[in-house]
């Protein structure tokens, strides 16, 4: 039974937590915008995104992601390196990499 109660206010408290989070930001949102409509600003301008680009961003960067984790395993098994030393600088540098890849292309476009 105390295993049971434990378990319920862990997750309880885990679900609470999210939910109370989303929500504050959902409300912070919505306040700011309404007193951005009292002063008469547009929102229009404001939170009009180029979105053109996120796909590219976003799947170079998983791309860089998951060829940074088939290098780091192949550092793993062939160098002897440490296993979270090899995964992790891998991954974050072919992930920079692509990035940075992705800034170019977007700055070659756009001119």
């Amino acid at each position: 039974m105390d295993e049971i109660f434990r378990d319920f206010l862990v997750t309880f408290t885990i679900v609470s937590a999210i939910f109370g989070v989303i929500y504050v930001h959902y409300m912070t949102r919505h306040r700011e915008k309404m007193s951005m409509l009292d002063r008469g600003i547009e929102l229009t301008e404001l939170f009009n995104k180029d979105t053109k680009w996120v796909t590219l961003k976003y799947g170079m960067f998983i791309t860089g992601f998951a060829i940074g984790i088939i290098v780091g395993n192949i550092l793993y098994t062939t160098y002897d390196l440490s296993n979270i030393a090899s995964y992790l600088s891998m991954t974050f540098l072919f992930g920079g990499l692509s990035l940075i890849l992705n800034f170019f292309i977007e700055q070659k476009y756009k001119k």
